[in-house]
C-alpha cells in the first residue's frame, strides 16, 4: 500500500541560506528513510514557506492569524518534505 509521509522543520530566517536548506533536507530525508521500509526515491518534494511565529508566555513558538500586542515575532523559514513510501514491494 502506497502512502505519503513527511516532515518539516523551522529555521530562523536570519540563519537561512541554500547550504543550510540542503543540510536540513538531507537530515529530513534520512529521518523519513528510517521510518519506512521502501521509499520511492523519485517522489521527494521540498516546500519552503516563510512565515512569522510568535513566542507564547511559555517561550514556545506558535502561529497566529494576526499580530498580538506584547508577543515577540520570530521570522522563520519552514522547510517541509514529503515522499511516497510503500510497506512492501
Amino acid at each position: 500500500m502506497e502512502k505519503t509521509i513527511g516532515a518539516e522543520v523551522n529555521v530562523a530566517l536570519a540563519d537561512y541560506d541554500e547550504s543550510l536548506k540542503n543540510h536540513v533536507v538531507e537530515l529530513l530525508k534520512e529521518t523519513l528513510r528510517e521510518q519506512s521500509v521502501y521509499i520511492l526515491e523519485n517522489t521527494w518534494e521540498v516546500v519552503e514557506n516563510k512565515r512569522t511565529l510568535y513566542k507564547n508566555k511559555d517561550g514556545g513558538l506558535e502561529r497566529q492569524d494576526k499580530e498580538i500586542p506584547g508577543r515577540e515575532p520570530f521570522e522563520v523559514m519552514t522547510i517541509g518534505i514529503t515522499v511516497k513510501a510503500v510497506e512492501t514491494l
